[in-house]
């Protein structure tokens, strides 16, 4: 092949891949997933989610920890509740190693639904030692911490967000960008260096304006024998 021919084919491959990412539709890459990756490649596409799964868990992305499934119906409480022990897992090893706060927020998804819950709802879970950790596998959790889970009520009082709906996919996704920007947000050392830096400005301001009003009243004070003489003064002057 000539280089020609190579550029030819390199500029078609270009062309493929910029109009493949200008007709995504997620509703229709959930439809034909086939398999919990696909599912999994389709958030990451639709959220622009960076790839990170270096701790044995599906994603973790700005204190939002994500469990993606194929297609488990997770309308069914027995079935949220497994996938949801299986979550718990992962932040049980963030909560030993002191890093709990990395996980604020836990979504479950599969190519049909979404949930999502505060990882502080679960709190009674994962910092338990009633349950089998180390005995079992993410993926085949103890039924004890499942049977738990599902008799919580927790579950009962979720929202469940059915992705084919477009109602229901805007609203899941307004508070998933919302929780994705709100943690970034909140962890970002310069908004915070900046709030510090603003604080001896703030204390600066309040104490120059009590300084003035304290000078202002000892002035007012200070005058009062002349305010008196200037009174006397002027009604000998209407005389």
């Amino acid at each position: 092949m000539g280089a020609w021919e190579e550029q030819a084919r390199r500029t078609t491959q270009h062309r493929q891949i910029w109009s493949e990412a200008q007709e995504f539709n997620f509703i229709d890459a959930l439809l034909i997933a086939t398999n919990e990756e696909e599912v999994k490649a389709a958030y990451i596409r639709e959220f622009s989610l960076p790839v990170k799964t270096q701790e044995r868990h599906d994603l973790v992305v700005d204190n939002v920890l994500f469990e993606f499934k194929y297609s488990v119906k997770l309308s069914d409480i027995e079935v949220a509740a497994k996938v949801i022990a299986q979550a718990i897992y992962y932040i049980n090893r963030l909560f030993k190693k002191g890093r709990i706060n990395e996980a604020k927020y836990l979504v479950i998804a599969d190519k049909d639904e979404a949930r999502l819950f505060k990882v502080i709802e679960f709190q009674l879970f994962y910092e338990s030692c009633e349950y089998q950790w180390d005995n079992f596998r993410p993926s085949s959790p103890d039924p004890k911490l499942i049977e738990a889970i599902k008799n919580s009520k927790i579950l009962e009082s979720n929202r469940i967000y059915k992705l084919t709906s477009q109602d229901d996919l805007h609203l899941f996704s307004s508070c998933l960008y919302k929780l994705l920007s709100f943690s970034n947000t909140a962890s970002n050392p310069r908004d915070k260096s900046c709030k510090i830096r603003s604080l001896p400005k703030s204390r600066f301001l309040i104490v120059s304006f009590g300084l003035i009003l304290i000078f202002s009243s000892f002035i007012v004070l200070a005058n009062q024998p002349y305010f008196k003489n200037l009174n006397k003064f002027i009604p000998s002057l209407k005389k």
